[in-house]
């Protein structure tokens, strides 16, 4: 089995601001948005969810600020994913297996304790989460399929943020 990091160019204040606001135009408009992607993860675990619990409701519940299905975290987490894909654009996706830092959101969503493993990182510490990463050692939290390009890769997502002043969302699975 391999692991996948993919790494997102967003907007925290747009992400932050679909949590909790009630409004059902913009779960709509998010419903239409991403229902390939939400159609997608109902689809892939299937097997894991109930019949009130999927993708939809998900999205539901961070529109309305209310987790109910937190032993369903690993959901969240793919969500949280696709409204942050929403509001910015993937630059990176590879086959690795980070772990860099405690796990991190923009918004109130209950962490997996598997997958997804989230990293949510604000233009603000760009430049010194770059520092902290670009100084693991091989093995603590990165390396563990060639560290040479991952670090090389790493550089590469920060270069991006950097210069667009996004914000960063990495997620490994």
């Amino acid at each position: 089995m391999s692991y996948s990091v993919c790494a997102y160019l967003t907007e925290a204040d747009r992400v932050k601001s679909v949590y909790g606001t009630c409004d059902n135009l913009l779960l709509n408009q998010l419903k239409a948005a991403l229902k390939q992607e939400l159609d997608s993860l109902n689809d892939y675990f299937s097997d894991r969810l109930s019949t009130n619990m999927g993708a939809y409701a998900a999205l539901a519940d961070i529109v309305n600020g209310k987790i109910r299905y937190p032993e369903m975290a690993f959901l969240y987490g793919y969500v949280y994913e696709k409204i942050c894909n929403h509001y910015g654009t993937q630059i990176y996706c590879a086959e690795n297996l980070w772990q860099l830092d405690s796990q991190s959101t923009f918004i109130p969503i209950p962490l997996s304790d598997d997958f997804p493993y989230i990293i949510s990182i604000p233009v603000s510490d760009l430049e010194s989460k770059r520092a902290e990463y670009s100084s693991l050692q091989e093995g603590n939290g990165i390396g563990d399929y060639d560290y040479e390009q991952e670090m090389d890769d790493l550089n590469f997502i920060f270069d991006e943020a950097i210069e667009v002043q996004k914000d960063l969302v990495i997620m490994v699975y």
